[in-house]
C-alpha cells in the first residue's frame, strides 16, 4: 500500500486546469418561427416600433452556472423611421440612423473595431458594425441593420436592427449563434417577427409613439402566477418611485387577459420634473403584460392623454 503523502493535495483534490464551460447556446436544440403575443391596431397617427430580445442561457461548469458572467443577449427592433429623434443623425438612411441609434444598449465601454460592413439580414443587403471590449482587444459585439423596404402606415420608412452581445470569452458563440439568429428571418411572415431558439428567455415590446405620447406595451415570462405576484415584479425592478403619489386604481379590460388592472400616480425621477405615470398589468399562463405611458406632469398632454383610446387597440395573442 502506497503511503499517503502529508504534504500533497487532498484525496480527490484536482490538481490540472479545469475544464472548459459548457456553452449551451453554441447549439440551440431547436430554433422555431416566433411570431409573438402582442399586437395594436392603432391608427396611424401611433408610429409602432416592435423590440424582441433574447437571452442564451447560461455557460456552465462542473460546478455549477457561471450566474455572475455577463449575458449573451440579442435585441431585434423593427422601427419606421418616424419613430426615432429628428434631430439624432438626420439625413442618414434609417437603417444607418438605426445602427447608430442601438450602441446604448451594447454594455458599457464597447468600442467600435469596423463599421459599415456589408452583410445580409436574410434576403436584405445590410450593414455591419463590430465592437471590442475597451479593456483589451477581444471582440464582443456587433450590430447589424438592413432597410426593409417597407413603410408603415404613414408612409414612413422601415428598417430592422439586431445588436447582439456577450462577454468576450464568449466571442466564439456570440459571432456564430448569434449572427445566425441576427441575420434571420422567418420566411414569409412579416419583418416584426422573428425566430427563437428553444430554453432562452425572452421578451417582447411594442413602442407606440404619437409625438407627445409614447406606450410601452410588453409582454415576458413571469415567475409571478396570479396578478398580485406580477405587479409586485413590475413595481419592484421599477424605477425609484420618490414621492410616488397615487392618483387611481382600477380595473380595465385587456384583450387576451382574464383581468387587468390601471395604476395611475405621479412621481419625482431624480433631478427633473414630476411625472404622470400610467400602468397597466396583467398575467396569463405564466405571461406577464404591462403597458406603460409616462408623461411630464405639466404637460399639455398630461391633462387630455388617456389610456382609454389606446387599451381596446391592444392585444395579447396567443403567439
Amino acid at each position: 500500500m502506497t503511503p499517503m503523502d502529508p504534504y500533497g493535495p487532498p484525496s480527490g483534490f484536482r490538481t490540472g486546469p479545469p475544464a472548459p464551460p459548457t456553452d449551451p447556446a453554441q447549439d440551440p436544440a431547436a430554433v422555431h418561427p416566433w411570431p409573438g403575443l402582442l399586437a395594436a391596431d392603432v391608427p396611424a397617427e401611433w408610429a409602432v416600433s416592435s423590440v424582441r430580445r433574447l437571452t442564451a442561457p447560461m455557460r456552465i461548469t462542473d460546478t455549477g452556472a457561471l450566474l455572475d458572467e455577463e449575458p449573451f443577449t440579442l435585441r431585434r427592433a423593427v422601427v419606421p423611421e418616424r419613430a426615432l429623434d429628428p434631430a439624432e443623425n438626420p439625413g442618414l438612411p434609417v437603417a444607418d440612423r438605426l445602427r447608430q441609434r442601438f450602441r446604448v444598449v451594447l454594455p458599457h465601454g464597447s468600442v467600435p473595431v469596423s463599421a459599415d460592413e456589408p452583410c445580409r439580414i436574410g434576403p436584405l443587403p445590410g450593414r455591419c458594425d463590430r465592437f471590442r471590449d475597451r479593456t483589451g482587444d477581444d471582440l464582443r459585439a456587433f450590430i447589424v441593420s438592413a432597410d426593409t423596404g417597407g413603410a408603415d402606415a404613414a408612409g414612413s420608412p422601415v428598417g430592422v436592427v439586431v445588436a447582439v452581445s456577450g462577454p468576450p470569452s464568449r466571442y466564439g458563440t456570440v459571432a456564430s449563434t448569434g449572427w445566425s439568429l441576427a441575420t434571420a428571418v422567418a420566411p414569409g411572415r412579416p419583418w416584426r417577427e422573428w425566430v427563437a431558439p428553444e430554453r432562452w428567455q425572452w421578451s417582447e415590446t411594442l413602442q407606440l409613439d404619437a409625438g407627445d405620447r409614447t406606450v410601452v406595451a410588453t409582454a415576458e415570462r413571469s415567475w409571478g402566477q396570479d396578478l398580485d405576484e406580477w405587479t409586485q415584479q413590475v413595481f419592484a425592478r421599477a424605477p425609484f418611485l420618490r414621492g410616488m403619489r397615487v392618483l387611481g386604481d382600477r380595473p380595465v379590460r385587456v384583450d387576451g387577459l382574464v383581468e387587468a388592472r390601471m395604476h395611475r400616480f405621479d412621481w419625482q425621477p431624480s433631478g427633473r420634473g414630476r411625472m404622470l405615470t400610467n400602468v397597466v398589468v396583467g398575467v396569463r399562463d405564466g405571461i406577464g403584460f404591462q403597458l406603460v405611458m409616462e408623461l411630464p406632469f405639466h404637460a399639455e398632454a398630461a391633462l387630455s392623454a388617456t389610456l382609454d383610446d389606446v387599451l381596446p387597440a391592444v392585444r395579447l395573442g396567443d403567439g
